[in-house]
């Protein structure tokens, strides 16, 4: 018996006279779906109503058509060949209705196109059939499903910079500055068009669907959305094809958003060989939630690295003065020559930050020459004579 379906249920009376002879006679394709998967069946239902299974024997004459090639004539193959293919079979009637099924074995994408079902009514002349006349005809699309063939998901619009299938379904790691961010994502090559959304974190960002010209998929731009410093979340870009299997693609960035760069301000002053406790004091700065165990002196020529804490000659101290700023000290507790020839660097390193440095050198201060030693000695025995002289006036009077 025949059923109704929800894709191409009926078909009007073709009453053209184009190609179509002048006729009552109906015809109905459809099929329970125009989509179907790579290996599956495929069956369509030719429906011709008001006529019993002899009205249609003796008046008419029903074939089946794959992209314009015969099939069958009712439910006879033109070719045994075509048995590997396909399958026909009239269903049981019921009284003035009779329909044919068709099933379309192991569909590939190259059976994508149309099955037709044409109706011919057999014109007597003078008691003899002398010709057949195209008198209703129906058609029913058959679509393949494909899965996707390219992705192209931006973080950042501005940036030449996108995850495609080429890539891995691991994490990629962005580091993006404080801001708003609009992420897309373009999705193309299946069938039908993939259904695609962005995910932030366990969230569907809200966007909207950019028609694409000229090509055959779908572009999800989502809305702005702030993303805030000193944080970090995922964001994916998810794709898949009603219906098809295995169809789902993902790429997912790693946004670590940092903060501004910090700053730094330090004081050094001058040194003398074999003197001791030179100090060096930087201050870093205006870095939201800065940390002292994110701070380490650096020593230039060696690449020693000074953490908080106590090294053979070297003191380093650090503490924090609020919630954007610390401050940091590099003692060396015995000047040498040595130091005097090596930078050292204060760094500051943060994964939610770029690492940063501020590089100094340890000025030397020259000793008095021989002549400013002379000069100083006369000053202090003029100084002393004064004084003396003073003391004996004081006796005397």
């Amino acid at each position: 018996m025949f059923k109704p379906y929800s894709t191409n249920a009926l078909n009007e009376v073709l009453l053209l006279f184009s190609g179509l002879a002048w006729s009552a006679y109906t015809v109905n394709v459809a099929s329970q779906s125009t989509l179907v998967n790579p290996g599956d069946k495929y069956v369509a239902y030719c429906n011709i109503p008001g006529q019993g299974a002899l009205d249609i024997i003796q008046n008419l004459k029903v074939k089946w058509f794959h992209n314009g090639q015969a099939l069958t004539s009712l439910c006879e193959f033109l070719s045994i060949d075509f048995t590997q293919k396909y399958s026909c079979k009239v269903l049981s009637p019921q009284q003035n209705n009779i329909s044919l099924e068709l099933t379309v074995l192991e569909v590939q994408k190259a059976d994508a196109g149309n099955l037709t079902c044409e109706v011919y009514e057999k014109i007597k002349e003078n008691e003899k059939y002398v010709r057949d006349d195209l008198v209703a005809m129906k058609s029913v699309p058959i679509q393949v499903r494909e899965p996707i063939k390219s992705m192209m998901f931006r973080f950042d619009p501005s940036k030449n910079e996108y995850l495609t299938l080429e890539n891995n379904e691991a994490l990629h790691q962005v580091e993006v500055l404080p801001g708003k961010y609009a992420p897309s994502c373009e999705v193309t090559g299946s069938m039908p068009k993939a259904n695609v959304m962005i995910m932030m974190g366990d969230k569907m960002m809200q966007g909207r669907i950019v028609d694409m010209e000229n090509k055959m998929g779908t572009q999800f731009v989502a809305e702005e959305t702030e993303f805030r410093g000193n944080s970090q979340v995922n964001v994916m870009c998810s794709a898949e094809v009603d219906g098809l299997p295995n169809s789902k693609m993902e790429r997912t960035y790693q946004v670590v958003v940092r903060q501004r760069d910090p700053k730094f301000k330090c004081t050094n002053t001058s040194a003398i060989v074999n003197n001791k406790r030179h100090m060096i004091t930087c201050e870093v700065y205006d870095l939201e939630g800065i940390s002292c165990n994110k701070v380490l002196w650096q020593k230039g020529d060696t690449g020693e690295d000074y953490e908080p804490g106590s090294y053979n000659n070297i003191n380093v101290v650090c503490k924090e003065v609020d919630n954007s700023k610390i401050e940091t000290t590099l003692e060396i507790l015995q000047v040498t020559a040595e130091h005097f020839k090596t930078p050292f660097r204060v760094i500051y390193n943060d994964p939610l930050s770029q690492t940063k440095e501020y590089q100094l050198s340890i000025p030397q201060e020259k000793p008095d020459s021989e002549e400013n030693k002379h000069s100083n000695s006369a000053v202090a025995l003029q100084t002393s004579l004064v004084f003396l002289f003073s003391i004996v006036l004081t006796v005397i009077f």
